[in-house]
């Protein structure tokens, strides 16, 4: 196997190497056909394992090199959609992070883990998550490789097969906004000129792209704003600190190339975008231009925001009657489509009523979810109830990473995600 490995890495493109690895599973299955057969499910098998978050915690709890490799293993077969197994690999690596920085053990293999998670399209929740902790991992493990002479280095645990690990030369943030009490009041727009970051609180940075953005909360002075008017038509989501924000959900709508357009807007201006109106906000700008069908997604994308508020209220009312399965799994889709939207922060509007109203919207979900559970006797990843299962976990670590929501509404989440994990724990799955 080692020899193949070899051979497959010595190839100069991946049609070359695709290749190679045919005509050696060929070889395989035609000359050696039992050992081609044991190969076969001894895969099969330990991709089960790895989807199955009851076994994941077993194998992980012995701290030994073949429990780091079956790691490495298991997070390269967790399936995407699978967010139960996700969360079971998040929490075991969190605790393997946090000893790793605390007591330097184990640095090479968890750097090798750390740089699978960065650049591991299926893995983007976990390193949304654990981000920080990995920054701090490769910092320690990058100020080692400084004070250790390179005679003096060992080999890795394994042969280099991947590359060396990625380097993020930006500080990372690990700070919660200040929390304020709940004030039931909305949409009461606000329209700052003068932004004054609170003390100790720094300005988002792009680095924090992604769930665990920051939208840090300004002081408003309106004294200002009335004095100078004039100046309410400069303002932009840059001022706002929205940008952040609004950055992270352009990428999600793979829209970032046009992040020059809505960075000179404010909030208020992108939410009301729409097919009558966009050539101003076009022209208002005065650089670039942004073609027709990029023009209809954004239209379209910015009615979703608009109508956010309405859906969400309807979602209430829908979830006090009789739900089936298929409406359940839709209302799921549309939660973790629309958390991906930018939540406007205090200097946009006054109160928090859209993020109660969310997290409202998630305990009639929570319910909804229970009260299936309550009727069935196993359950299928891939069914319904499995799907919708896993969109609500997906939903509470977008919510968890929001740093708009307070204190209480996070612990809320919180209890509504274990709730429901240890309701699933209780059935017998199938993770087929």
């Amino acid at each position: 196997m080692q020899q193949l490995a070899e051979a497959l890495m010595h190839c100069k493109s991946f049609k070359e190497r695709q290749e190679r690895l045919s005509e050696s599973l060929d070889h395989l299955s035609f000359n050696y056909p039992d050992l081609y057969t044991m190969i076969h499910r001894e895969m099969k098998k330990r991709e089960l394992d790895s989807n199955n978050p009851s076994k994941i915690t077993k194998w992980i709890n012995n701290q030994s090199s073949k429990s780091f490799v079956k790691l490495h293993e298991a997070l390269m077969l967790v399936k995407n959609n699978n967010i139960m197994a996700k969360e079971g690999y998040m929490y075991n690596l969190r605790h393997m992070l946090n000893q790793t920085i605390e007591n330097g053990t184990n640095i090479e293999i968890v750097v090798k883990i750390c740089n699978l998670i960065e650049k591991s399209p299926n893995l983007t929740i976990i390193h949304e998550n654990l981000k920080h902790l990995i920054h701090q991992v490769n910092q320690l493990n990058n100020s080692r490789e400084r004070h250790i002479p390179t005679e003096t280095l060992t080999g890795n645990f394994w042969p280099n097969y991947f590359r060396p690990p990625h380097v993020d030369h930006f500080q990372p943030f690990n700070i919660r906004p200040t929390q304020q009490p709940n004030t039931p009041v909305w949409p009461n727009i606000l329209q700052p000129t003068n932004l004054n970051s609170a003390p100790g609180l720094p300005h988002f940075r792009m680095e924090c792209l992604g769930y665990n953005h920051l939208e840090m909360i300004a002081k408003t002075k309106m004294a200002s704003t009335l004095e100078d008017p004039q100046s309410l038509d400069n303002l932009t989501i840059l001022d706002q600190e929205m940008d952040g924000a609004v950055a992270k959900w352009l990428h999600y709508l793979k829209l970032h190339k046009y992040h020059w357009f809505f960075n000179s807007l404010s909030y208020l201006e992108i939410e009301f975008i729409d097919e009558d109106n966009i050539d101003d906000f076009i022209a208002k700008v005065n650089k670039n231009s942004i073609t027709r069908g990029a023009q209809k997604k954004i239209c379209l994308s910015t009615k979703t925001l608009r109508d956010r508020s309405q859906k969400l209220n309807n979602l209430l009312l829908a979830l006090d009657l009789e739900v089936t399965p298929n409406e359940l799994c839709e209302f799921m889709s549309y939660m973790r489509d629309i958390l991906h939207y930018p939540i406007p922060n205090k200097n946009c509007v006054v109160g928090d009523q859209l993020q109660q109203d969310i997290v409202l919207v998630m305990e009639k979900l929570l319910n909804q979810l229970l009260e299936k559970l309550g009727k069935i006797r196993s359950l299928a990843a891939q069914s319904l109830l499995g799907m919708s299962i896993n969109k609500y976990l997906e939903c509470t670590l977008l919510i968890l990473g929001n740093q708009t929501f307070m204190k209480q509404q996070i612990d809320q989440t919180s209890m509504f995600a274990e709730t429901l994990r240890c309701r699933v724990h209780r059935i017998p799955r199938n993770f087929n």
